[in-house]
């Protein structure tokens, strides 16, 4: 197993996030207090040297104020803004609860959760945080058929997103007006398999001038022409925050 605590000499100036907290679904399923609560960690467990460290660091976290306090109006601006984020917060509790957990009143109680989810391991005198690998959100959780399926799509999504990155890299760097290439020459630019040049290419679609006609049966030698509506990347993609709240 890979750890934050492990790697943190490789990683001197930036905080170690694990990337598959939001791929296998953590910031989708747990509400914002327990996301921030989570990130926190990450920085206390890299830069502290015992358990009483972190938790000072813990302490001096703005954002964690007040977390898992029950919410009043008087801490948000608006009574819209309250509601919404009880109506929220409530959601994410009901598939906490449901998948046969309290919902933590502490932050005690919330690090004795990850800790029960392994998303933080107790070792002695300090915690630590898996990067490779790391639980898997849906096999912790009594979920939906609906809130399944939004999952599964953020770890398709967290699958595409990087090769679909390189890709929008790569050909923004060639700087033509028109493109000219294979699936061959895609997939060795882009180190990658045909299932996953598929999905690449689907997603590129809506960025495309015209979609590239019956792209699914071309030839892998067969070039395709194509041209990139760039406003739409600069737009759209480049905004674009890939998950969504599971219901």
């Amino acid at each position: 197993m890979q750890t934050i605590r492990e790697v943190r000499g490789n990683n001197e100036d930036g905080v170690v996030i694990p990337s598959s907290y939001t791929a296998n679904g953590w910031s989708n399923v747990l509400p914002h207090e327990m996301n921030v609560l989570f990130h926190a960690l990450c920085y206390a467990v890299k830069e502290g040297e015992s358990k009483a460290q972190m938790r000072e660091m813990l302490d001096s976290f703005a954002g964690l104020k007040g977390t898992f306090a029950e919410p009043t109006e008087d801490m948000f601006k608006s009574k819209e803004d309250f509601e919404g984020y009880v109506n929220v917060l409530e959601r994410h509790k009901r598939v906490i609860v449901r998948s046969g957990y309290e919902y933590p009143t502490s932050r005690e109680e919330a690090l004795a959760l990850f800790e029960k989810w392994g998303i933080l391991l107790d070792q002695g005198d300090v915690w630590d945080i898996p990067i490779y690998p790391f639980p898997d959100a849906m096999e912790m959780f009594d979920l939906t058929d609906e809130e399944k399926l939004a999952l599964a799509y953020v770890k398709l999504e967290a699958l595409i997103h990087p090769i679909f990155s390189r890709l929008v890299l790569a050909l923004h760097e060639r700087d033509d007006e028109v493109f000219h290439l294979s699936k061959a020459d895609l997939k060795q630019m882009l180190n990658t398999n045909d299932a996953m040049l598929t999905e690449v290419l689907i997603k590129l679609t809506p960025y495309l001038e015209e979609p590239i006609e019956n792209m699914l049966e071309i030839p892998d030698d067969q070039p395709m022409t194509f041209s990139v509506v760039w406003e739409r990347i600069y737009e759209d993609f480049l905004g674009q925050q890939y998950s969504s709240n599971v219901q």
